[in-house]
């Protein structure tokens, strides 16, 4: 397209955010500077989910004379499910000419979409899932050293309060440190892992969304406790069904380092659960959250996912994306932190 024409897309909903079974509204919008060659006007809806890459393999091959050899060859894998295709005519060429004089044309359209489309972000309702309240507890018990210079355990115990929780709410992480060795516990970390698995795809990805690193000094023969809080960004939800090509799910990962030189870490991993609508029952009655499609309270923001430098994300550019898209989800700010069994603070 010339730099004198300008096609762009504008949506009578700002957020650019919808849910199964609501109306998509707008205007397309062409600006031209000299005579434009169209026959119509046409504007499509779709909805897929797409997996693709290369990688190399070591394949084997056998000339003529039954010799086999093995030569490194670049595998395409890609998987395709079509969920939606929509597509409207907007405009016509009613007389032949197939030609738009210079100036603005505006092509208002709407469409609403299907109640049975997966989302990409699905409605996560996290008062409908039984175990969102179930609290988190988990524990484990590592030798440090090694061999001859074995320097006794270190236990870890870690509390979550719940399993549920949404993005912009706080995670609280409730440790216990029971440190029955003869050097000093020195630091103690936490993150979140997004782990997402696509079909054919031999491991995986995982990004770090959020982490925290404190130092901390435990003694010999001592026990500690704190709880450290994580606050979650703006993410997918939990992803374990609707896609059979993709899946997402979040880990916690608690580590506790020490001053030995081998064998000096313990760790504990534990599944939490993202959704899109908080647990009601320990909110103020002051913040109570509306379930899409209704207006979203002021509470409620819509951001893009801050995928860690370095990584491609859920971007999207290609031949027919000018611009790179980048998906928005909802976040909810001010939530209060949930920790009934929080260790008295110091």
């Amino acid at each position: 397209m010339r730099e004198t024409t300008e096609l762009h897309v504008e949506f009578d909903q700002p957020q650019e955010v919808f849910f199964p079974g609501q109306p998509i509204s707008g205007q397309v919008v062409l600006l031209t500077q000299q005579n434009y060659k169209a026959k119509a006007v046409n504007i499509k809806f779709e909805g897929i989910a797409h997996t693709n890459w290369d990688e190399d393999e070591s394949v084997k091959r056998v000339d003529a004379k039954g010799k086999s050899s093995y030569v490194q060859e670049k595998v395409h894998y890609s998987a395709y499910v079509n969920y939606l295709e929509n597509k409207s005519l907007l405009w016509a060429s009613r007389d032949g000419s197939n030609e738009l004089a210079p100036g603005k044309y505006v092509w208002p359209f709407s469409y609403h979409l299907p109640d049975d489309i997966p989302p990409m972000s699905p409605l996560l309702d996290l008062n409908q899932i039984p175990n969102a309240m179930t609290p988190l507890q988990d524990q484990t018990r590592e030798n440090l050293g090694c061999c001859c210079f074995k320097k006794g355990h270190l236990e870890m115990r870690v509390d979550i309060p719940k399993t549920g929780f949404v993005p912009g709410e706080t995670v609280p992480i409730n440790l216990e440190i029971l440190n029955h060795s003869s050097v000093p516990v020195t630091e103690v970390k936490a993150k979140i892992i997004q782990q997402c698995t696509f079909v054919a795809f031999r491991n995986g990805s995982n990004f770090n969304f959020t982490s925290e690193s404190r130092p901390l000094t435990v003694e010999p023969g001592k026990e500690h406790k704190l709880a450290l809080e994580l606050r979650l960004p703006s993410v997918t939800p939990t992803v374990n069904q609707f896609s059979p090509v993709i899946t997402v799910e979040y880990l916690v990962e608690i580590s506790v380092d020490t001053s030995s030189t081998f064998g000096s870490e313990v760790e504990c991993e534990m599944s939490i659960l993202i959704g899109t609508v908080p647990i009601r029952q320990y909110l103020p009655p002051a913040y109570n959250p509306a379930i899409p499609p209704t207006p979203m309270p002021s509470q409620i923001g819509f951001l893009p996912t801050p995928y860690p430098e370095g990584t491609d994300g859920t971007l999207l550019n290609t031949d027919e994306n000018e611009k790179p898209f980048v998906p928005k989800y909802p976040v909810f700010n001010n939530l209060p932190t949930y920790n009934p069994s929080a260790p008295p603070q110091e």
